[in-house]
């Protein structure tokens, strides 16, 4: 739990720096657009309000997280996890098909790039040296923690390094090549391509987060595991009534229906319970386990 906690305090000091570092950015990409009608620009902006978003969010879940111990009894810790997971995933499908749309009707109606370009030049090669300190912060966060949050952050960081280094190439080869007349036509192009991979992506990390918000039941190989921890406390329980399992984002959660012998003590039913306990976390390690005793 410490190093859990630990995790959540290193992703709270990742996301603080992405917040602080994007803010600037946006306002410099926004006047940028403006200034050049560049529509990969137009889309990189986006990225960075995205990323804005998607900071704060996964700050305030973190620090939900590594401040409320009873997030660890119930079943509502991977739930909320993977929830802010899959808002992080859904942010960049807001205005995507905006971006498309202008990216389309540049190919129609091309114009010329701009020659301020080159100003988008040096913002971008700021950005680029940026997101790879993020993302080496953000693998030592990993490393700590195998939370859907945290790895969605990691995710949502390397798309962040891959669309700014093409935006980078895009917007210097346009500068490079602003009198030539197809040219016109590659920005669009780009943008256009990386619409689509970064939907791909969303897409990919959305399904894995709905996954993880719906309850699932485990394969049978993992309920024969179970079963065989049963046997190992066979001989110390009066009768097995049953066991109930459920699989709720990374975590495992086992009940034990079982009752003893009236006269067998608590100290004895939890030397039980804890050897059932340990025999669990040798094959499942990410499991909660516990006692239904009666009828």
């Amino acid at each position: 739990m410490d190093n859990q906690n630990d995790a959540y305090k290193s992703q709270q000091k990742v996301s603080v720096i992405t917040i602080i570092s994007e803010l600037p950015n946006v306002i410099a990409l926004t006047v940028m657009t403006f200034l050049s009608g560049s529509v990969i620009m137009a889309l990189d902006t986006f990225e960075s309000i995205a990323n804005v978003i998607q900071g704060t969010l996964t700050y305030k879940l973190s620090k939900k997280m590594q401040g409320d111990p009873s997030f660890k009894y119930d079943y509502g810790m991977g739930k909320i996890d993977a929830f802010g997971s899959f808002i992080s995933a859904s942010i960049l499908f807001i205005g995507l098909a905006a971006i498309l749309a202008g990216s389309i009707n540049a190919i129609i109606n091309p114009s010329s790039p701009s020659d301020l370009l080159i100003l988008a030049v040096i913002i971008k090669v700021i950005n680029v040296i940026f997101d790879i300190y993020l993302l080496y912060k953000q693998n030592k966060v990993v490393k700590m923690s195998d939370s859907p949050m945290v790895r969605s952050a990691l995710i949502f960081l390397k798309k962040d390094l891959l669309t700014d280094l093409v935006v980078l190439i895009t917007v210097a080869v346009a500068y490079i090549f602003r009198a030539q007349p197809l040219i016109v036509y590659f920005e669009p192009v780009v943008c256009i391509l990386c619409v689509i991979y970064v939907a791909f992506l969303n897409v990919k990390q959305i399904r894995s987060s709905m996954s993880n918000l719906l309850d699932k039941t485990l394969d049978e190989e993992t309920q024969l595991q179970i079963i065989n921890c049963v046997t190992k406390i066979w001989s110390d329980i009066d009768e097995f009534k049953g066991v109930r399992t459920r699989r709720s984002s990374h975590t495992v959660f086992i009940d034990l229906l079982v009752t003893f012998d009236d006269d067998k003590r608590y100290s004895e039913i939890y030397e039980v319970y804890k050897e059932f306990e340990l025999a669990v976390k040798e094959v499942l390690p990410d499991s909660i386990t516990s006692f239904v005793i009666g009828e």
